[in-house]
C-alpha cells in the first residue's frame, strides 16, 4: 500500500498478529467480542481467488488501528470493487485519522486496478459513518443482522425442532449431522449444492466460485465449526440442505455459518427444519444466544428469522465510492 500522512506507523500484518488484532476489535465493538483463533483462520480465507493487503499499528504492544483492502481477481470483465475495512482504536479516534486510514486503503485499491471502494459498517457506529459519507461514500445495500435468546425461547424452539423432524420425516427427508453420514460422495455433493445455493444470496459484489479445496478449508478446516454440529438433510441419494452453526473455541457468540438448500426443494421448510435442529443443539450445548446475518433482500431466511423468535439487532451498511484515477 501507498504510504499516506498519517500520524500512526501501519506494517505488514502477519498470521501472529490475529491476537492484538482481535483485541482491537472487541475494544472497538465490545457487544461482538472476536475470537483469535476465528480471526486467524479468515486471514487464510480465499487465497486462490483473492488478492489482499492488511496492515497494522501497534501503541505499548497493542494494535489501535488495522487497515484490509482486498480484492476478487480481476478476470476483464466485471465491475473491479476493492472491499475494504478501517479499525480504529476508540481512545485513538479522531475524525482525520480514520479519514487517512481509509485513503491508504483506497490508495492501495487505486494501485490495483480497482474502480470502487465498498466498506461495510454496523449503521450504529455514527462517527464512522458519518466520515465515510464526508469523503463521498453512500449506501448501496444493507444486511440484517439477529439475535436469538435461546433462554426465553427454549420451549417454542425445541417444540419446533420437533415439529420439523417429523414435518420432514413425512416427505422422506432426513436431518442429520455430517458425522453420522455414511455416504462416500457426501462432501462432493454437499460442495456441489452448497456453492450453487451461494450464487443465489443477493449480492452487489460478486461472489466467486471457491475451488473444492478452498470450500472444504472454508468450512472443515475453521475451528468454530464441527461435523458434530454440522447439520444436512438427506431426500433419497441427494445432500438438499445444510444449516451449521459457528462455535467461536475462545470468545464471542455462535453464529449461524450458512443456511442453504438446494434450488429443486425449495418452498418445503428443509431450510427452516434444519435451522430448528442447529438451534436445539446450541441449547444442548449450552449457548445462550446466538446470532445470524442476511441480506436485507433476502426474504426467505428473514421470514424464518421472525418466525423462531429472532429479534433485529445493529444493521450492517455497504457503502460504495467511485475512486476515480
Amino acid at each position: 500500500m501507498a504510504k499516506a500522512q498519517i500520524d500512526i506507523e501501519l506494517r505488514p500484518l502477519t498470521l501472529d498478529d490475529a491476537e492484538k488484532v482481535a483485541d482491537l476489535e472487541t475494544a472497538h465493538n465490545p457487544d461482538e467480542p472476536r475470537d483469535p483463533a476465528m480471526l486467524r483462520f479468515q486471514w487464510t480465507m480465499h487465497a486462490s481467488h483473492e488478492v489482499s493487503e492488511r496492515l497494522v499499528a501497534e501503541q505499548s504492544g497493542q494494535a489501535v488501528a488495522f487497515v484490509s483492502a482486498r480484492h476478487a481477481r480481476w478476470d476483464g470483465t466485471s465491475t473491479r470493487f476493492g472491499t475494504i475495512r478501517i479499525v480504529l482504536d476508540p481512545e485513538t479516534w479522531t475524525d482525520p485519522r480514520y479519514e487517512r486510514l481509509v485513503d491508504v486503503a483506497e490508495s492501495w485499491v487505486r494501485e490495483e486496478g480497482g474502480a470502487i471502494g465498498v466498506i461495510r459498517v454496523e449503521s450504529s457506529f455514527r462517527n464512522e459513518v458519518a466520515a465515510l459519507e464526508r469523503i463521498g461514500y453512500r449506501e448501496v445495500r444493507r444486511q440484517r443482522q439477529w439475535e436469538l435468546d435461546l433462554v426465553e425461547h427454549a420451549a417454542s424452539l425445541l417444540a419446533g425442532a420437533e415439529a420439523g423432524r417429523e414435518r420432514m420425516a413425512g416427505q422422506g427427508v432426513r436431518l442429520l449431522t455430517l458425522d453420522r453420514e455414511t455416504d462416500p460422495d457426501r462432501l462432493t455433493k454437499l460442495y456441489e449444492m452448497s456453492t450453487t445455493a451461494e450464487q443465489d444470496v443477493p449480492t452487489t459484489v460478486p461472489m466467486p466460485v471457491m475451488s473444492y479445496d478452498e470450500w472444504h478449508h472454508g468450512f472443515f478446516d475453521n475451528p468454530g465449526i464441527h461435523a458434530d454440529r454440522f447439520w444436512i438433510g438427506r431426500e433419497g441419494d441427494a445432500i438438499v440442505g445444510l444449516s451449521a452453526i459457528e462455535y467461536p473455541p475462545i470468545r464471542g457468540k455462535p453464529w449461524t455459518a450458512f443456511t442453504a438448500t438446494a434450488r429443486s426443494v425449495r418452498g418445503r421448510g428443509i431450510a427452516r427444519a434444519l435451522k430448528y435442529q442447529t438451534v436445539a443443539q446450541a441449547i444442548a450445548l449450552g449457548a445462550t444466544r446466538i446470532r445470524t446475518d442476511n441480506d436485507g433482500e433476502n426474504a426467505p431466511i428473514l421470514h424464518i428469522n421472525a418466525g423462531m423468535g429472532y429479534v433485529p439487532v445493529d444493521h450492517v451498511l455497504e457503502l460504495h465510492r467511485e475512486l476515480g484515477a
